[in-house]
Protein backbone atom coordinates (compact mmCIF):
# COMPACT_ATOMS: atom_id res chain seq x y z
CA UNK A 1 0.00 0.00 0.00
CA UNK A 2 1.33 3.46 -0.64
CA UNK A 3 0.51 6.41 0.59
CA UNK A 4 0.02 9.51 -1.67
CA UNK A 5 1.01 12.46 -0.41
CA UNK A 6 -1.73 14.54 -1.00
CA UNK A 7 -4.76 12.08 0.56
CA UNK A 8 -5.94 13.33 3.85
CA UNK A 9 -4.29 12.02 7.33
CA UNK A 10 -6.63 9.32 8.72
CA UNK A 11 -7.01 9.72 12.78
CA UNK A 12 -8.18 7.15 14.70
CA UNK A 13 -9.84 7.43 18.23
CA UNK A 14 -6.49 7.02 20.45
CA UNK A 15 -5.26 9.99 18.68
CA UNK A 16 -7.89 12.39 19.05
CA UNK A 17 -8.16 11.30 22.67
CA UNK A 18 -4.80 11.95 23.36
CA UNK A 19 -4.60 15.48 21.72
CA UNK A 20 -8.25 16.47 23.92
CA UNK A 21 -6.12 15.34 26.73
CA UNK A 22 -3.11 17.50 26.16
CA UNK A 23 -4.88 20.15 25.40
CA UNK A 24 -6.72 19.75 28.56
CA UNK A 25 -4.07 19.18 30.64
CA UNK A 26 -2.38 22.63 28.92
CA UNK A 27 -5.22 24.70 29.62
CA UNK A 28 -5.41 23.26 33.21
CA UNK A 29 -1.57 24.55 33.90
CA UNK A 30 -2.32 27.44 31.85
CA UNK A 31 -5.60 28.76 34.80
CA UNK A 32 -3.02 27.73 37.05
CA UNK A 33 -0.12 29.59 36.39
CA UNK A 34 -2.94 32.35 35.77
CA UNK A 35 -4.29 32.20 39.31
CA UNK A 36 -1.21 32.01 40.74
CA UNK A 37 -0.24 35.06 39.29
CA UNK A 38 -3.35 37.07 40.65
CA UNK A 39 -2.64 35.48 43.82
CA UNK A 40 0.60 35.70 44.79
CA UNK A 41 1.16 37.94 47.68
CA UNK A 42 3.17 41.20 47.10
CA UNK A 43 6.84 40.37 47.13
CA UNK A 44 9.26 42.79 49.39
CA UNK A 45 12.48 43.55 49.57
CA UNK A 46 14.09 42.16 52.36
CA UNK A 47 17.38 43.02 54.01
CA UNK A 48 20.07 40.44 54.94
CA UNK A 49 21.71 40.71 58.57
CA UNK A 50 24.99 42.13 57.86
CA UNK A 51 28.43 40.44 59.69
CA UNK A 52 28.98 43.40 62.13
CA UNK A 53 25.23 43.04 63.87
CA UNK A 54 26.00 41.93 66.85
CA UNK A 55 27.00 41.45 70.22
CA UNK A 56 30.96 41.48 70.66
CA UNK A 57 33.28 41.13 73.73
CA UNK A 58 36.59 43.07 73.69
CA UNK A 59 39.33 40.19 73.11
CA UNK A 60 41.30 42.02 76.28
CA UNK A 61 40.00 40.86 79.69
CA UNK A 62 41.90 43.80 81.30
CA UNK A 63 40.64 46.35 79.05
CA UNK A 64 40.16 50.26 81.12
CA UNK A 65 38.66 50.93 77.39
CA UNK A 66 35.38 49.67 75.98
CA UNK A 67 34.74 46.03 77.21
CA UNK A 68 31.89 45.30 75.08
CA UNK A 69 29.95 46.81 72.03
CA UNK A 70 26.74 45.69 70.72
CA UNK A 71 25.29 46.60 66.73
CA UNK A 72 22.17 46.45 65.39
CA UNK A 73 21.53 46.74 61.72
CA UNK A 74 17.86 49.33 61.17
CA UNK A 75 16.50 48.12 57.20
CA UNK A 76 14.36 50.61 56.10
CA UNK A 77 13.67 49.05 52.68
CA UNK A 78 10.60 50.86 52.07
CA UNK A 79 10.12 54.30 50.88
CA UNK A 80 6.33 55.77 51.55
CA UNK A 81 5.40 59.19 50.11
CA UNK A 82 2.70 61.49 50.90
CA UNK A 83 0.56 61.99 48.21
CA UNK A 84 -0.45 65.49 49.42
CA UNK A 85 3.00 66.69 50.12
CA UNK A 86 4.99 64.61 47.66
CA UNK A 87 7.95 64.45 51.05
CA UNK A 88 9.02 60.65 50.90
CA UNK A 89 10.40 59.31 53.98
CA UNK A 90 12.43 55.90 54.90
CA UNK A 91 14.52 53.96 52.20
CA UNK A 92 17.55 55.15 54.70
CA UNK A 93 19.14 51.50 56.33
CA UNK A 94 22.02 52.09 58.95
CA UNK A 95 23.95 50.53 62.03
CA UNK A 96 22.79 51.61 65.74
CA UNK A 97 26.00 50.93 68.18
CA UNK A 98 25.87 50.97 71.98
CA UNK A 99 29.42 51.20 73.94
CA UNK A 100 29.85 49.76 77.43
CA UNK A 101 32.79 51.53 79.01
CA UNK A 102 35.08 49.63 81.53
CA UNK A 103 33.56 50.76 84.94
CA UNK A 104 31.72 48.33 87.92
CA UNK A 105 29.30 47.59 86.98
CA UNK A 106 29.83 48.08 83.26
CA UNK A 107 29.11 51.49 81.94
CA UNK A 108 25.90 51.80 79.19
CA UNK A 109 27.27 54.84 76.52
CA UNK A 110 23.36 54.28 75.02
CA UNK A 111 22.49 53.26 71.24
CA UNK A 112 23.64 56.13 68.77
CA UNK A 113 22.80 56.04 64.90
CA UNK A 114 26.04 55.72 63.05
CA UNK A 115 26.63 57.19 59.39
CA UNK A 116 28.48 54.94 57.22
CA UNK A 117 31.67 55.46 55.54
CA UNK A 118 32.83 54.48 51.75
CA UNK A 119 35.91 52.34 53.80
CA UNK A 120 33.92 50.17 55.99
CA UNK A 121 33.70 52.09 58.44
CA UNK A 122 30.68 53.61 60.50
CA UNK A 123 31.12 56.45 62.90
CA UNK A 124 29.18 58.10 65.64
CA UNK A 125 29.74 60.54 68.43
CA UNK A 126 28.65 60.79 72.19
CA UNK A 127 29.01 64.50 73.67
CA UNK A 128 29.28 64.63 77.28
CA UNK A 129 29.80 67.56 79.32
CA UNK A 130 33.22 67.34 79.97
CA UNK A 131 34.63 65.14 76.67
CA UNK A 132 33.23 64.35 73.13
CA UNK A 133 33.67 60.80 72.33
CA UNK A 134 33.84 59.67 68.29
CA UNK A 135 33.52 56.20 67.72
CA UNK A 136 34.20 54.46 64.32
CA UNK A 137 34.18 50.80 63.57
CA UNK A 138 34.44 48.10 61.24
CA UNK A 139 35.10 44.56 61.16
CA UNK A 140 37.92 43.07 59.95
CA UNK A 141 38.91 39.33 59.39
CA UNK A 142 41.95 38.09 60.46
CA UNK A 143 43.22 34.32 60.31
CA UNK A 144 39.61 32.75 59.86
CA UNK A 145 37.99 34.94 62.29
CA UNK A 146 35.95 38.03 62.14
CA UNK A 147 36.89 40.83 64.43
CA UNK A 148 35.05 44.22 65.36
CA UNK A 149 37.61 47.13 65.75
CA UNK A 150 36.59 50.00 67.73
CA UNK A 151 38.88 53.15 67.25
CA UNK A 152 37.49 55.78 69.42
CA UNK A 153 39.25 59.80 69.96
CA UNK A 154 38.69 61.18 73.61
CA UNK A 155 38.83 64.64 73.61
CA UNK A 156 38.16 66.65 76.59
CA UNK A 157 37.34 70.37 77.51
CA UNK A 158 39.42 72.93 78.30
CA UNK A 159 38.02 72.58 81.73
CA UNK A 160 38.55 68.88 82.40
CA UNK A 161 42.36 69.40 82.31
CA UNK A 162 42.81 65.54 81.05
CA UNK A 163 44.80 64.45 77.59
CA UNK A 164 43.23 63.60 75.01
CA UNK A 165 43.69 60.21 73.99
CA UNK A 166 42.78 57.41 71.33
CA UNK A 167 41.58 53.77 71.85
CA UNK A 168 42.20 50.76 69.43
CA UNK A 169 40.17 48.05 70.50
CA UNK A 170 39.37 44.55 69.06
CA UNK A 171 36.24 42.38 69.52
CA UNK A 172 34.83 38.40 69.27
CA UNK A 173 31.36 37.73 69.14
Amino acid sequence: MSIDAHSPVRRGRPTRLVATLLAATLLALGLSVTANVVTATPAHALCVTPVMEGDWHNIDPATRSIVRTQLQFVCNDVITCDADTGICTGGTSYYRIRPWGACTPACDWGWRNTVRESDGWVRTQYVYSYKTVDVWARTEAWYGLTYLRVWTNNDFTAADGRADYTTNDWFLR
